[in-house]
């Protein structure tokens, strides 16, 4: 029995030094861990517990307290290491976007929220702990929209700088004459879209910015296009109106609105001064073509005309007509000259078909008087003396005098071919 008490009384003792080993290694580690500025109430919660067994013999149930005193210690310890962590990468990427001019509001709230629940405990195993790893994942989620904000906008930082250095080159290009007045018509929409896409980062909008600064960039480029375009266009209609006035062709009112498209490309009216740019150069080749036109269709009127006018043709609508294109011509007028043309030739056709309906009315009228010849027809000698009045007249050129013998004629005819009236 002797033996038995004393083989309990060294297994007490060992249990009594287990434990007492485990609280002085715990409460060393707390104390350490102390120095960390982490909550760590449970954890000497359970180590004053577990002192508490001790001095109440409790030996087993004091190494356990003990031990999860460490547990605890190591396990907040670990999981303030990971808000600390997370808090210190916040706060980077809020000094990150402040020296962006950004705002950061949003990102500091989060951090107060997550202080929040570092303040809300919550139980683990009975055991009411700092609730770090919500925190932890408050200011995770945080800092990567920090960083994903932070990337975008140092695109759309990268961005506006590239579309301010398309403004310059823009204002830089070779050709301008008016500085001041190509920038204010170039220049200022640009710079104040700029002014928009930097506010737009300022303000937390990114993919604003990005979009205004790309708008930008994108219309520099064409402007930049617009304005080489229409100044190789320009120089190439004057070259070729240089060519049409050493060949007589007048030019004046495209050399009018060349200039006036010239003083629009050195007001930084690039645009418009383009389209009009395209337009002249269209508009000088139409005006070579049409001239020369013009001048061959009124040089074959006029041999026309002379050749009719041989063969007795005399028109006054055609004579005014080819009068009116030579005006038109002499005025630079050759689209209306083409017109006066056509009219000349429009009264070749009429005048023409008038004399070939004569003619024919004419030979009708003379197998009518052949048929005659015979019977007893006593106004036949006027007739024929009337028909052959109209038949010299037109082959004179007479065709109005030709036309009323023939009326005449055919007056006659008809009142000798009508039955003789009845004696009463």
């Amino acid at each position: 029995m002797a033996s038995e008490m004393a083989g309990r009384g060294f297994f007490r003792a060992g249990k009594a030094r287990h434990a007492e080993e485990a609280i002085g290694r715990s409460e060393g580690l707390v104390t350490v861990l102390r120095l960390t500025q982490a909550d760590l109430e449970p954890a000497e919660e359970a180590l004053r517990a577990a002192k508490d067994l001790f001095r109440a013999h409790e030996f087993s149930k004091a190494l356990s307290a003990a031990r999860r005193a460490e547990n605890l210690a190591i396990t907040l310890d670990e999981r303030f290491a990971a808000y600390q962590r997370a808090r210190e990468a916040l706060r980077i990427r809020i000094n990150e976007l402040r020296r962006l001019g950004l705002h950061t509001e949003e990102f500091e709230a989060a951090e107060g929220r997550a202080e929040e629940k570092v303040g809300t405990a919550v139980l683990e195993n009975g055991v009411a702990v700092p609730n770090y790893l919500e925190a932890r994942i408050v200011l995770e989620r945080a800092a990567q929209d920090g960083l994903a904000l932070l990337m975008k906008a140092n695109a759309a930082s990268n961005r506006i700088f590239l579309a301010e250095m398309a403004i310059e080159a823009l204002g830089d290009m070779n050709g301008i004459t008016d500085p001041r007045a190509f920038a204010q018509g170039a220049l200022v929409a640009l710079e104040h879209s700029l002014e928009d896409a930097t506010r737009e980062l300022a303000v937390g909008d990114a993919d604003g910015a990005m979009r205004i600064a790309t708008e930008i960039e994108s219309r520099a480029e064409r402007l930049r296009a617009a304005f080489l375009e229409s100044g190789a266009l320009l120089d190439r209609t004057e070259r070729r109106l240089g060519e049409l006035r050493a060949e007589g062709i007048v030019t004046e009112r495209i050399e009018r609105q060349l200039a006036y498209a010239r003083s629009m490309r050195s007001k930084g009216v690039l645009e418009p001064c383009l389209e009009m740019a395209r337009r002249l150069e269209e508009d000088a080749a139409r005006l070579a073509e049409s001239h020369a036109r013009a001048v061959t269709g009124l040089q074959d009127a006029e041999v026309l005309y002379s050749r009719l006018v041989r063969e007795g043709f005399h028109s006054y609508e055609a004579d005014a007509a080819i009068k009116d294109a030579r005006r038109a011509l002499k005025e630079g007028n050759y689209v209306r000259a083409l017109e006066h043309v056509d009219r000349a030739h429009g009264a070749f056709v009429r005048r023409r078909n008038a004399r070939e309906a004569l003619a024919k009315s004419l030979a009708e009228t003379q197998r009518r008087v052949e048929l005659l010849n015979n019977a007893d027809f006593p106004m036949l000698p006027d007739v024929q003396e009337v028909l052959g009045r109209a038949e010299r007249e037109f082959r004179q050129g007479n065709y109005s005098g030709s036309s009323e013998d023939l009326q005449i004629a055919t007056v006659l005819l008809s009142q000798g071919s009508r039955p003789a009236a009845p004696r009463p």
